[in-house]
């Protein structure tokens, strides 16, 4: 089955026996930008128009927040538009996904998967989590280790909102974030990609 065929968290729990929370466990931290970074972003906040692409957002907003973290996480690897599969129970191309930057002679190309992002298009984001969700299931399945705490990340490229998956509980941070707080934003990447970085074996 398709991520995409997913509408809602609730399609995705009624699939797989699994306990909905919301919790605030994002840290109130802050990673500074650079100003060559803002000047792109207020530049591309200038330019948007009433009917830009979700390619635009995805391209413009969404990815360039994502590299400007990944560039602090040596350890890991971003994966744009990669599928994933867990047999046919659960496929598709996730718009990013982060693993464990695999080393040296390997079966498994990807490495242990650790986060998925979904965009939530046309600002949906109900439709968005569902997405995401079936996607954090998959790479808990692919992993074969229920340990692993899986993160996700629903986006229109200017609002972002995260979650986790924790053996069988889904939790999502009570708060949104806007990139008008762009400190903020990085500093929630960061700590997610920090998380990441610390389930993987030295």
């Amino acid at each position: 089955m398709k991520f995409s065929k997913f509408k809602s968290v609730e399609d995705v729990t009624k699939k797989y026996s699994l306990v909905v929370t919301k919790a605030h466990f994002l840290p109130n931290v802050e990673f500074t930008p650079s100003p060559a970074f803002l000047e792109d972003l207020n530049f591309m906040l200038s330019m948007q128009t009433p009917v830009e692409s979700e390619m635009f957002y995805r391209e413009n907003f969404i990815s360039p927040f994502m590299r400007q973290v990944w560039k602090r996480h040596a350890k890991l690897k971003l994966w744009f538009n990669r599928k994933l599969a867990y047999k046919d129970e659960l496929t598709g191309e996730p718009d990013y996904f982060i693993s464990a930057l695999p080393e040296g002679p390997t079966h498994d190309p990807v490495g242990k998967l650790l986060l998925a992002v979904a965009q939530a298009k046309q600002e949906d984001f109900i439709e968005g989590w569902g997405q995401c969700l079936a996607e954090m299931i998959a790479c808990q399945k692919l992993n074969d280790d229920e340990s692993v705490v899986i993160y996700g990340i629903v986006s229109t490229g200017l609002i972002w909102e995260f979650g986790k998956l924790e053996k069988d509980v889904f939790t999502k941070d009570l708060y949104p974030y806007s990139i008008n707080d762009s400190a903020k934003v990085l500093g929630a990447l960061d700590y997610l990609f920090e998380q990441c970085e610390k389930q993987i074996k030295s």
